[in-house]
C-alpha cells in the first residue's frame, strides 16, 4: 500500500497551513503585559512594544510567509483581562494568494474596563484567489473597542481588479453576548464592486459612552475629504460606524487614522504614538 492509502483509497493531500495565534493580555506593576503567547506558522512571534511610554503597549501581528497562500486556515484567539489595554496591528497589508480557499477566524475577548484597538492593515485579494475573514469581538459591558476592517479591490497598481474567485467578510461585535453591530459582504469576482474606488474600509468604535457628538466630528471631518467617499453614523448610543471609499491608499490610511484621532480624543485616552501606514 502506498503511503497515504488506506484501505486501497489514496486520501486526499491536505493543502496549506494550520496557524495560530492566541495571546493573553493582564496588568502587572501598573501596565498591560502580555501574559501569554503562542504563535504556529505562518503567525510569526510577537512581542508588546511601549511606544509613547504609557502603559497601553503595541503588538504587532507577523507572517514572515509573505502572505496568505490558497488553503491556509489561520485561527487567533485574543484574550485582554479586566482593566487591561493594548493596540494590536499588523506588519502590512496581507495578500491573499491564488489557489484553492483559505480563511481567517479571529476572536477577541474584552473584559472589563479594556481598551482596545485592532488597527490591521488592508488585505489584497490576487488574481484567483478565494479567501473568507470572520472577526468577531465579544465586550464586556464596560469595555471600549476601536477597530477597522480595510480591503482593496485587487492589486490595483498592476490594474488587477476584482479578478479573485470571491472574497469574503464577516465582522460581529457583541456587547454581554448581545450583537450589537453586524456587517459584511460576500463578493465574486469578474464585476465592479466599489463604484470605481479601489479601496473600502469599515472602522468601528464602541464604548459605555455616549457616542453621538463623536460620530458627528468623525462624519464632519470626512465629508470634507476629496478623492473619497465617506461617512460616519452612530445606530445606537454607544456605536459610531464609519465607512470610507478612496482611490488610493494614502489617502484611505489618512482617513482611518483621523477617525482614530477622534475617537482617541473623545474617550479621553492619550495620543496615538504613531499613525498606520
Amino acid at each position: 500500500m502506498r503511503l497515504g492509502q488506506r484501505g486501497g483509497a489514496e486520501r486526499p493531500a491536505r493543502v496549506g497551513q494550520r496557524g495560530s495565534l492566541r495571546l493573553s493580555f493582564g496588568r502587572r506593576g501598573g501596565a498591560t503585559v502580555l501574559k501569554e503567547r503562542y504563535a504556529s506558522a505562518p503567525f510569526g512571534a510577537v512581542r508588546a512594544n511601549y511606544l509613547d511610554g504609557s502603559d497601553m503597549p503595541e503588538v504587532q501581528i507577523t507572517n514572515p510567509s509573505g502572505g496568505i497562500l490558497g488553503g491556509d486556515s489561520l485561527e487567533m484567539e485574543v484574550y485582554m483581562a479586566a482593566g487591561s489595554c493594548a493596540t494590536v496591528v499588523t506588519q502590512a497589508a496581507s495578500k491573499a494568494y491564488r489557489g484553492v480557499r483559505a480563511e481567517q477566524r479571529a476572536a477577541f475577548h474584552l473584559a472589563g474596563g479594556v481598551v482596545l484597538e485592532y488597527l490591521p492593515h488592508h488585505l489584497i485579494p490576487y488574481a484567483g484567489s478565494a479567501y473568507r475573514q470572520e472577526t468577531t469581538f465579544h465586550l464586556a459591558t464596560d469595555a471600549t473597542l476601536i477597530a477597522w476592517d480595510a480591503y482593496s479591490a485587487g492589486r490595483v497598481v498592476r490594474t488587477e481588479r476584482f479578478a479573485f474567485d470571491r472574497l469574503h467578510a464577516r465582522l460581529e461585535i457583541q456587547r454581554d453576548h448581545v450583537p450589537e453591530a453586524i456587517d459584511g459582504f460576500d463578493l465574486a469576482g469578474g464585476t465592479e464592486h466599489f463604484g470605481g474606488y479601489s479601496y473600502m474600509a469599515s472602522a468601528y468604535v464602541m464604548s459605555p459612552h455616549d457616542l453621538g457628538a463623536l460620530a458627528e466630528s468623525v462624519h464632519e471631518s470626512l465629508t470634507t475629504t476629496q478623492n473619497a467617499l465617506a461617512s460616519a453614523s452612530a445606530p445606537s448610543p454607544n456605536l459610531c460606524a464609519v465607512r470610507v471609499l478612496t482611490h488610493d491608499a494614502n489617502t484611505l490610511y489618512r482617513r482611518l487614522n483621523d477617525t482614530r484621532a477622534l475617537a482617541r480624543e473623545h474617550l479621553d485616552l492619550p495620543t496615538p504614538a504613531r499613525e498606520i501606514i
